[in-house]
C-alpha cells in the first residue's frame, strides 16, 4: 500500500509523518510540501494506492481534482479547505484581514508568527523541533489560502473529515456544504484524530 500525503501550511514533514506512521505502520508513504511543484512531484513518484491532504493540502487537491482522480480513486481530505477566508462563506473561520496580517508578521518575525499559528490552530508541538519553513514557500501557501476556492460538491468517491472543534474551520457549515463529510467528535485541526477516522473507514 502506497499513500501520498499533501501537507498543510507550515506543517513540518517529520511531525506529520510520525502521526501517519502510527496509524498506517505497514504502508509506504510519500510526503509532499504544499508548493508550486507538489502535483508534478506526486505524479513523478507514483503510482499511489491512495492520496490524502491536510488543510492547505486539501485545497490543492481540490483545485487539481480531475488529475488527482486519474491517479487514484481513493482520496481523503483531512480538515478540508474549500475557501479559507470567512468572507467566502465556504466553511473558513479566519478573516481575510488576519491572513494579510500573518503575511506581514512572517516577514518580521517568522518563528513568532508560526508559533502563534500553531497555537491558534491546535497543532500542539508542531514546530517545536523543526526549522522554520522557507519564507517564500510560506508566502506562496498563504496566497493560496487567501485567494483560492473550490466549490462543492466533492468529486465522486472522495472522503472528507473535519473536527467538530476545529478552530479554523466551521464543521457545521462544511457539513451543510458537503453532506458526505465525517465530523469527528473531540477533534480539532490537528491531523491525528482525522487520520484515525479515515483509517477506520479504509477498505
Amino acid at each position: 500500500m502506497r499513500i501520498a500525503w499533501i501537507l498543510g501550511w507550515a506543517v513540518p514533514e517529520a511531525w506529520f509523518s510520525a502521526h501517519v506512521r502510527a496509524v498506517f505502520p505497514h504502508a509506504e508513504h510519500g510526503f509532499f510540501a504544499a508548493s508550486p511543484t507538489w502535483l508534478a512531484q506526486v505524479c513523478a513518484s507514483g503510482p499511489w494506492d491512495a492520496i490524502a491532504g491536510h488543510s492547505l493540502g486539501t485545497l490543492l487537491l481540490l483545485k487539481e481534482a480531475r488529475t488527482v482522480s486519474r491517479l487514484t480513486p481513493r482520496v481523503a481530505l483531512l480538515a478540508p479547505v474549500l475557501a479559507f477566508p470567512s468572507e467566502a462563506g465556504l466553511g473558513g473561520k479566519v478573516a481575510g484581514t488576519q491572513v494579510k496580517y500573518l503575511v506581514r508578521w512572517l516577514k518580521t518575525d517568522r518563528p513568532a508568527a508560526l508559533a502563534d499559528f500553531y497555537m491558534r490552530a491546535g497543532l500542539s508541538h508542531c514546530g517545536a523541533e523543526s526549522m522554520p519553513a522557507p519564507l517564500g514557500l510560506l508566502q506562496w501557501g498563504l496566497e493560496r489560502l487567501a485567494t483560492e476556492r473550490a466549490d462543492p460538491p466533492l468529486p465522486a468517491g472522495w472522503r472528507a473529515y473535519v473536527g467538530r472543534t476545529d478552530a479554523l474551520l466551521d464543521a457545521p457549515k462544511l457539513a451543510g456544504l458537503l453532506p458526505s463529510i465525517t465530523c469527528v467528535d473531540d477533534a480539532t485541526h490537528h491531523p491525528e484524530a482525522l487520520i484515525r477516522a479515515w483509517a477506520a473507514d479504509f477498505s
